[in-house]
C-alpha cells in the first residue's frame, strides 16, 4: 500500500483506508489503467503521462465483474520510482458516482483479505 499523505503536522489526510486490489476478494480494475489503491473515496492509478491536478475524469470501472464508470477529479499527480510501470501516479477522488456504482464499490471494498502473519 503506498504511503498515506500527510498534512501539516504529519496528520493523515485521507477519509478512508486504502486497499490495493490484491487485498480484496472480489475483483475490481480501472479500464485501460493499472489500479494500484483504492478506497471509497478515491483511488491511485498509474499513467503513461501528467494528469493536471484538478482535472475532471469519467473513468470505467470494473467491480466483481460489473463494468460501471465513474466521474472524479484528480487530486494530485506524482511520478512514479523507476522501474515500477508506468511513470505517474494520479490520485483521484470520487465525484460523480451512481447509487449502482457506489453499492457495487462498498460491496468490493467490504471483501478484504486479512493477511496472515509470517512467523
Amino acid at each position: 500500500m503506498s504511503a498515506a499523505p500527510t498534512g501539516p503536522g504529519g496528520v493523515e489526510r485521507r477519509r478512508s483506508r486504502r486497499r490495493a486490489p490484491a487485498d480484496l476478494l472480489e475483483a475490481v480494475a480501472v479500464v485501460g489503467a493499472r489500479l494500484i489503491d483504492i478506497s471509497h473515496h478515491g483511488l491511485l492509478m498509474e499513467a503513461p503521462v501528467p494528469i493536471a491536478p484538478e482535472s475532471r475524469l469519467r473513468l470505467r470501472l470494473l467491480v466483481g465483474g460489473t463494468r460501471t464508470e465513474v466521474g472524479v477529479r484528480v487530486a494530485g499527480c506524482r511520478p512514479r520510482p523507476p522501474g515500477q510501470g508506468r511513470p505517474w501516479g494520479v490520485g483521484v477522488e470520487f465525484v460523480d458516482v451512481s447509487p449502482e456504482a457506489r453499492e457495487c464499490l462498498v460491496r468490493a471494498l467490504g471483501t478484504w483479505r486479512p493477511r496472515t502473519r509470517s512467523a
